[in-house]
């Protein structure tokens, strides 16, 4: 019986690991209620030193109709977006140069701000949107289909580069709620 479950304790994580896990939360000071979006990816280079055993993306975001112009609009709309290392990240005191490839394709640089501890990047909706569908605008429905796979490289502090890769599944959902999907009205 032992065996059994510890065979779907290690299987069910592993069936979860790619897909977005939803969780609703509360800001325990203000009160204001949202969504938090993770995805779990694996390190390909990991870091030295790190405390967690892979790379996750965080999203949090506020579901609510908001108004676009002309006859679209968004479902949601993003608070925070970040990726946790659990290592110390090679950074300057307001960004950090951060290289990704979307789905195999060419290497694009951008600077995003570290965490107060340097163990967390935070990107923009604007890049949330390129992450997710491969384009800086909001992405309309029913057009081009989504990224499938992400590869991010970051210098660790003091140590190599840190290389993380994520299978992105379906972002409908998170792409909804973060106000990165346009909707017609």
């Amino acid at each position: 019986m032992k065996t059994a479950s510890l065979f779907l304790a290690i299987l069910v994580p592993l069936a979860n690991a790619q897909s977005w896990q939803r969780t609703e939360k509360t800001d325990a000071f203000r009160g204001t209620q949202y969504s938090q979006f993770t995805l779990a990816g694996k390190f390909l280079t990991p870091p030295q030193h790190s405390s967690l055993d892979a790379p996750v993306i965080v999203l949090q975001c506020k579901a609510g109709n908001h108004g676009y112009g002309g006859h679209w609009h968004y479902d949601g709309k993003l608070i925070d977006a970040y990726i946790q290392t659990g290592a110390t990240l090679n950074a300057s005191l307001s960004s950090i140069a951060v290289q990704y490839r979307l789905d195999d394709g060419k290497i694009q640089t951008e600077d995003w701000t570290p965490s107060t501890n340097y163990g967390a990047i935070f990107f923009k909706d604007i890049t949330l949107n390129t992450l997710l569908y491969g384009h800086f605008m909001p992405h309309k429905e029913g057009t081009n289909p989504p990224v499938r796979k992400l590869t991010v490289a970051v210098d660790e502090y003091l140590a190599g580069e840190v290389v993380m890769e994520f299978d992105l599944p379906d972002p409908t959902d998170p792409a909804s709620v973060c106000g990165t999907l346009l909707k017609r009205d």
